[in-house]
């Protein structure tokens, strides 16, 4: 059995700057490129974690894609379902990160997920069908996560879905197939809900609210940095915080990408067929060793940091 991972290919550029950033000037710092996109970052952290993964995309026919294509064959991620494209270029994420190495602003240039569509989905129903975790993300059209949710819909597959940015998450709104888990940060939660006064730490109260908006919607795992994990459990209307261990400012090398470790260390666990809350613990391991990384993805990342 596999993990099939479904979304965003892309190149990845960050620019980090040495000092305070100021605006409308140059500054001084580092920049740094590694291949990324959300589907592609989880499937590098779970092929990390030894957990075999199909990977479901687009790239260009371009200097970048056949990049993206080189390195994920050298990992022995399955490249098959990748669909080369001659009339779009592969994708593109710009990250300007501050002096704590936090994203500041970030442009996406990801018009090629347009071709992740109903049509390509339907040429791959079957291995979808076969797998035991669908992974997908907001970067897809809502027309193609409601597909790939109603065809798993009453099958013992687990689907496990990020919401990716503020705006994007927004998508969910209007999308009523049976996801299991839903991962994303506390800003997005504010987003999806349109309620910025939310307080993370009065998480039986946010609980309360979502049941009836998003019944869809079985688990949601919500990350807030150094404040915690909310764990809210839409069918038994259960609510649990998860508290996580400081890392040291002088520690953090780039937060980029920790997300995308959080959800693999995650889907690792329900793969494995630990617990809800073991695998919350597994995804806050594999965020932290991000963290100290400068790379999207940890080279020191492996099942071994699980004990």
């Amino acid at each position: 059995m596999y993990v099939s991972v479904i979304g965003g290919i892309n190149t990845d550029f960050k620019g980090s700057s040495y000092e305070k950033l100021s605006l409308k000037t140059s500054n001084p710092g580092r920049i740094f490129y590694s291949s990324g996109g959300v589907a592609r970052n989880v499937a590098h952290n779970l092929c990390k974690l030894e957990v075999p993964v199909n990977l479901f995309g687009a790239v260009g026919n371009d200097v970048f894609g056949e990049i993206i294509l080189a390195e994920l064959d050298n990992l022995k991620i399955n490249t098959n379902f990748i669909k080369i494209c001659d009339n779009r270029r592969t994708g593109v994420y710009l990250a300007i990160l501050d002096e704590k190495k936090d994203m500041f602003v970030s442009i996406s240039d990801m018009d090629i997920i347009n071709e992740i569509n109903i049509n390509y989905i339907k040429k791959h129903k079957d291995t979808l069908l076969q797998s035991k975790i669908v992974f997908l993300e907001a970067n897809l059209e809502p027309q193609t996560i409601e597909y790939i949710l109603k065809i798993l819909e009453n099958t013992n597959v687990y689907t496990v879905f990020n919401a990716v940015s503020n705006l994007k998450v927004k998508k969910l709104k209007n999308i009523t197939g049976k996801i299991d888990y839903l991962t994303l940060n506390f800003s997005e939660l504010k987003s999806l809900r349109e309620q910025e006064n939310l307080n993370f730490f009065d998480y039986k109260s946010i609980q309360k609210t979502f049941p009836e908006k998003f019944p869809n919607i079985f688990n949601l795992i919500v990350t807030n940095g150094e404040e915690g994990v909310l764990l809210l459990n839409n069918r038994f209307k259960r609510a649990d915080f998860f508290s996580v261990a400081e890392v040291e400012d002088s520690e953090i090398v780039d937060a980029n990408g920790a997300g995308d470790a959080f959800t693999a260390g995650f889907i690792y666990g329900i793969y494995k067929d630990a617990d809800i809350e073991k695998s919350i613990e597994y995804g806050i391991k594999a965020s932290q060793i991000t963290l100290k990384s400068p790379k999207t993805v940890a080279d020191e990342l492996s099942s071994e940091i699980f004990g």
